[in-house]
């Protein structure tokens, strides 16, 4: 049961509940233990500066902020949400992020841009930009892979998933109904707290289009 338990809890799991119970049956379990946690620590920190200096230069670069201002207004954003992570954790709120921003919409976008790119955008021109400037020329079977197998494949998996888990997964189907939380004293929904949380997401999306939309429209105004 346990091992099921820890399964459902994807990678966070397995990174701070299975390795450490894997280091802890061979030799020298306290060092392995370490260094493990130590190369999570590294990896978690590196990876953070690589994913912040995308939203940091956008603030510079579209918005007109300084180096300051930019760092400033995303560290707050991610104190903000690392906040909602802290406490949320025990009640799925890393496992909807986890979710919603590295799984699902990996494969939503990537179905999104795979249609465009061959379809809207037009293969033939698609294709002339990848081979413009190349060295080594991408073999010409990849492009009806890009317009054919990648799109089908894709919505394929969407759908799957829509129709064996995702139904249930969106509507919240899987939570009893009088299933509850107790969070800073006050005791919630389970339901309710979730659907709060991805309202949360959705709002967090609508502001980051509309800072878009205001970036785009700046630039506009300073071409003309």
């Amino acid at each position: 049961t346990n091992i099921e338990e820890i399964a459902k809890m994807g990678t966070f799991g397995l990174g701070f509940n299975s390795m450490p119970i894997i280091f802890g049956h061979l030799p020298l379990p306290q060092l392995l233990q370490f260094i493990w946690f130590f190369l999570l620590f590294l990896a978690g920190v590196t990876s953070s500066i690589s994913l912040l200096q995308p939203p940091v230069s956008f603030f510079e670069d579209e918005m007109g902020l300084s180096k300051k201002k930019s760092v400033s207004t995303c560290a707050v954003v991610c104190f903000l949400m690392g906040i909602c992570a802290i406490f949320g954790l025990n009640y799925g709120v890393v496992d909807e992020l986890d979710f919603w921003g590295g799984t699902f919409s990996l494969v939503l976008f990537g179905t999104i841009e795979a249609i465009i790119f061959a379809w809207i955008f037009d293969i033939d021109k698609g294709w002339d930009e990848l081979m413009r400037g190349a060295e080594i020329k991408i073999p010409i079977f990849f492009k009806y892979i890009c317009k054919y197998v990648t799109p089908t494949y894709l919505v394929i998996i969407l759908v799957s998933w829509i129709f064996t888990e995702g139904w249930s997964f969106i509507t919240l189907s899987y939570i009893p109904p009088d299933e509850t939380i107790t969070l800073f004293g006050l005791t919630i929904s389970k339901i309710l707290f979730i659907g709060g949380f991805r309202m949360l997401l959705l709002l967090i999306l609508a502001v980051l289009n509309l800072i878009i939309f205001v970036a785009w429209k700046y630039k506009s105004r300073q071409a003309c």
